[in-house]
């Protein structure tokens, strides 16, 4: 694998940003800015052998900077939603960033997304890999403790995206982190993925009410509903809600130590197959049902995306176990490392 530099552009505040741009022997390309840790571009063959982009995304630095809803971003210090904007650790109690209603969404107003991150390229395993670290200070965005990240980029040789997260925090603190890209295996502005075809292999969901309140329940999956565990056509589905296309899926095997196939994708317009490989116990499914609302102009050519014009799969643990413990574990103990890892393959 390859990796180029480029300027990108600069911040409000003046901080020089850059571009990188992974490839390797089988003409796989993508674009990585250390603003927000963003996936700019991920060109990818189709049947033909003929490349496009799959990721939706803004034209430029500007657009990002002007706000978008974290197409492509590093989201933490914890991914999703903190219900209530509040938590309780060590005896002390912590009001969060209310940026989404009356909740903390993606770790707050001024999260891993807006941040610049200190880049390097580094030789690991015989091949370049893009290297990001940000300190995420004690007290930023309300959080306790100063949280010590690296994220690593690598675009292998086997047509798979690697995004790799090592830890530390010198407090505990709610830790929870995810890439937020959004996919149409089509190309990134050739409409709905309605006809995409998905494979989950979940047996539960979580449960929440309409507005997306999480009930720190846990539920079988429901036949036609949000039984994933055999490919579907999305537009197939009985409904598409937050029941379905926009909540987090537990796996059954819980966290593991190496990255196995949890889920699948695929695009019959395009031949393009997304397979999902991480270490972690669940993924947030969402189909951007309020895209556009959310992007009503952010199309990389200047056209609008439409809603159900993408899909997310948000790799993480159960978005709000801060509350709810007996579903998951985004909490950091104090010096206890953190290690995950998700590949997107291209099969």
């Amino acid at each position: 694998m390859l990796i180029k530099q480029q300027p990108y552009g600069q911040t409000t505040n003046g901080s020089e940003v850059s571009l990188f741009t992974l490839s390797n022997k089988n003409g796989l390309k993508a674009e990585i800015t250390n603003y927000g840790g963003i996936l700019v571009s991920l060109c990818v063959p189709d049947r033909a052998g003929q490349l496009a982009d799959i990721v939706l995304g803004k034209p430029d630095l500007r657009g990002y900077l002007n706000g978008h809803p974290y197409f492509g971003a590093l989201t933490g210090r914890v991914a999703g939603r903190i219900i209530g904007a509040k938590f309780s650790s060590g005896g002390r109690s912590y009001q969060l960033d209310a940026n989404n209603g009356s909740h903390c969404l993606h770790g707050g107003l001024d999260a891993w997304d807006k941040q610049v991150w200190e880049a390097s390229i580094v030789q690991a395993e015989g091949t370049e890999k893009l290297q990001l670290k940000y300190l995420d200070p004690d007290g930023k965005n309300h959080f306790p403790g100063n949280l010590s990240t690296t994220v690593t980029y690598a675009l292998l040789e086997d047509n798979a995206l690697e995004i790799c997260y090592a830890a530390e925090c010198d407090q505990d603190t709610p830790f929870n982190p995810t890439n937020h890209s959004y996919f149409n295996l089509s190309g990134e502005a050739a409409g709905t993925v309605l006809d995409h075809r998905v494979q989950i292999v979940a047996d539960r969901v979580a449960d929440a009410l309409p507005d997306m309140t999480l009930t720190g329940k846990a539920l079988p999956v429901s036949p036609q509903l949000n039984d994933l565990r055999e490919p579907i056509r999305i537009g197939d589905l009985s409904e598409l809600s937050h029941r379905n296309v926009d909540t987090h899926y537990f796996f059954p095997d819980g966290r593991t130590d190496q990255p196995r196939p949890v889920a699948q994708v695929h695009d019959p317009k395009s031949g393009r197959t997304l397979e999902l490989q991480t270490t972690e116990p669940g993924v947030q499914f969402y189909t951007a049902i309020n895209l556009s609302v959310e992007a009503p102009d952010t199309g990389k050519d200047g056209r609008a995306y439409p809603k159900y014009g993408a899909f997310c799969l948000e790799t993480q643990d159960y978005p709000n176990s801060i509350h709810h413990p007996q579903l998951g574990s985004a909490f950091l103990k104090a010096h206890q490392p953190f290690y995950s890892c998700t590949r997107f393959c291209f099969i």
